[in-house]
């Protein structure tokens, strides 16, 4: 059997990232580098939670309302500041 060490919370940013570009933030870049580095952002604004093994009962991850959170800190700050000039997002 192949484990993995997972963080609980990097489905979880994925998650609310991907609905909140599509709804609250859709005018926003979407871009590979833009998504990546929000999601970096969020995930160091949040506390880590690893598992091997996922308990099917058991709710892992920070709650949803701290994800949220860090997942729109972190979309404000990238959009701010992002690692690529206007050009690139155009071309996106």
């Amino acid at each position: 059997m192949d484990y993995q060490v997972k963080n609980a919370n990097y489905e979880r940013v994925l998650t609310v990232m991907e609905k909140y570009l599509k709804e609250r933030y859709a005018h926003l870049c979407d871009c590979p580098r833009c998504t990546q580095d929000i999601v970096a952002i969020a995930l160091n604004y949040l506390p880590p939670h690893y598992y091997v093994d996922e308990e099917k009962d058991k709710e892992l991850g920070s709650p949803w309302v701290m994800v949220e959170t860090a997942v729109t800190e972190a979309i404000d700050k990238v959009m701010e500041n992002p690692n690529h000039s206007q050009y690139d997002r155009q071309s996106a």
